[in-house]
């Protein structure tokens, strides 16, 4: 397969880099499993785009990158996604809390900014720091000599991180993090203040009203404050500007502030006749992307087209890996194989229409092994949920009243508990009446490879064949989609 790009801009070299040559080499062979041997020539263009008119012109500079292991060739390209938009992004109105500095343990301020100039003039303070990536920040709050290895490994064991993706953070310090102070000012109403520049200092900040239930994109933008901030882009650490609304994040008079993020990226592809855009939401935590074709405006994207790093854009039968680079997901790569035969294999992944990854363990209930290919000829719904989650486990009754309906020749469920504390789990399902099976996953006998869940509730519904068709089925969804594939239900004595 050959990859070409247009661009109104140069793509950096990323391919010359030795060291981002081995990452991808890495990359690379986590797939090789898919890669056979057929010759296939296919064009990719990647353009950019401006207020979604493709701009196209040749750029020589522009290099493709081509890996060969064990006899068989991928091929790789990075993208710019080199647009930004003052706006609501593909997610649609989503906003984060975070706790208070006076709620957060000893040994993580640490690594937290000390400020200066603290309004003296606000009374019931709170001081909030929101990282971008606490994942790079502990990091390299752990390589300056900050953290401690224990409390780094904890921090990303807690937060579902791997270790082997410390390979894409960067060692020096990231200026990452978002600072802000909120109290009660004179005349009784809550004020904030936001370190926009992000000197460590509020003295050259303005105090700005909290408000409530802001929803009009257009008020949403315009009551947002820029913040200087920086980024590893996979080479150097580079500057940036991110855009967030503060709003009361809180009932009463406790002061709780919840974070917006109105700010989203784009590029175009275009493949064959069609254009396709490619559009990230600057604020994400997973690095995802969405991939839709090309339209003239949108609001809120449907998450299937959310793609997650590793997995892959479905484009005319052909199946393209996506990969994030920078941080900030300016630079994103894709990857296919140089034969026809290999693109068109449905990949093993967890998304819908691939084949789902293989889920073993031992059931807690009765000690007997369970496996998602044991019950190949039913539906089966995969629950990933937390003992910390409450939405989990107060959607249990509705899991249970589906589990009683229909047959268990034709639809199963595996639950996959991620278990915090000390609990005993057989006695934590038997106290919520939970009579489904269910694997903990941190038995050394569990397989979920390939799922890399660090959110809970998360779930699949996957078909007799062993392809996903549904995600994050919540509340009546799964009864409703079981009723709609008209799956048998139980027989009343």
């Amino acid at each position: 397969m050959t990859i070409s790009v247009i661009s109104s801009k140069k793509i950096s070299n990323f391919d010359n880099n030795p060291k981002k040559q081995k990452l991808i080499v890495v990359a690379h062979i986590l797939i090789e499993f898919l890669m056979k041997s057929r010759n296939f020539f296919i064009i990719l263009i990647i353009a950019t785009m401006n207020s979604y008119s493709q701009i196209t012109n040749s750029n020589p500079d522009l290099n493709q990158k081509t890996v060969e292991i064990n006899s068989y060739k991928i091929t790789s390209k990075i993208v710019k996604l080199d647009k930004v938009v003052k706006g609501i992004g593909p997610n649609g109105h989503t906003s984060m809390v975070v706790a208070s500095r006076d709620l957060i343990g000893e040994e993580e301020l640490k690594g937290y900014p000390k400020m200066k100039n603290l309004p003296d003039s606000l009374t019931n303070m709170k001081q909030y720091l929101f990282m971008l990536n606490s994942f790079q920040f502990f990091y390299h709050n752990y390589k300056q000599g900050i953290y401690s290895k224990d409390f780094f490994f904890k921090k990303a064991k807690g937060n579902r991180r791997k270790l082997n993706d410390t390979l894409f953070l960067s060692g020096k310090k990231v200026k990452n993090t978002i600072s802000v102070v909120a109290g009660y000012a004179a005349d009784s109403t809550v004020v904030y203040i936001v370190d926009s520049n992000n000197n460590n200092d509020y003295s050259d900040d303005t105090p700005i009203l909290l408000l409530d239930n802001v929803m009009k994109e257009d008020d949403i933008v315009a009551n947002s404050e820029s913040v200087d901030i920086e980024y590893y882009d996979g080479e150097t650490i580079k500057k940036d500007t991110q855009l967030v609304m503060i709003t009361n994040g809180g009932n009463g008079k406790n002061i709780s502030i919840s974070f917006r993020f109105p700010q989203y990226r784009y590029g175009k592809v275009t493949f064959g006749k069609n254009d396709y855009l490619i559009v990230a939401e600057s604020m994400s935590f997973n690095r995802s992307i969405f991939f839709v074709k090309d339209r003239p405006y949108f609001n809120i994207l449907d998450r299937k087209f959310k793609i997650n790093p590793s997995q892959y854009l479905e484009i005319d039968d052909n199946y393209v890996q996506y990969s994030p680079i920078s941080q900030n997901l300016d630079k994103i790569e894709l990857t296919i194989s140089a034969y026809d035969q290999d693109n068109k294999i449905i990949p093993t992944t967890n998304q819908v229409g691939m084949f789902a990854p293989e889920v073993s363990g031992i059931n807690i209930l009765d000690n007997k092994k369970i496996s998602l290919k044991g019950y190949r000829g039913k539906y089966v719904f995969l629950d990933f949920w937390s003992t910390s989650c409450p939405p989990c486990i107060i959607e249990f009754p509705k899991i249970k009243e589906v589990f009683d309906k229909f047959s268990e020749k034709e639809f199963a469920i595996i639950g996959v508990a991620d278990v915090r504390g000390k609990i005993d789990l057989k006695d934590f399902l038997a106290d919520k009446n939970v009579t489904w099976p269910n694997i903990h996953e941190e038995n050394s006998s569990t397989i979920i490879k390939g799922y890399s869940i660090n959110s809970w509730p998360t779930t699949y519904l996957v078909d007799p064949h062993g392809k996903i068709i549904a995600t994050n089925l919540r509340w009546d969804d799964l009864n409703n989609k079981l009723e709609l594939l008209k799956v048998a239900k139980k027989t009343v004595p």
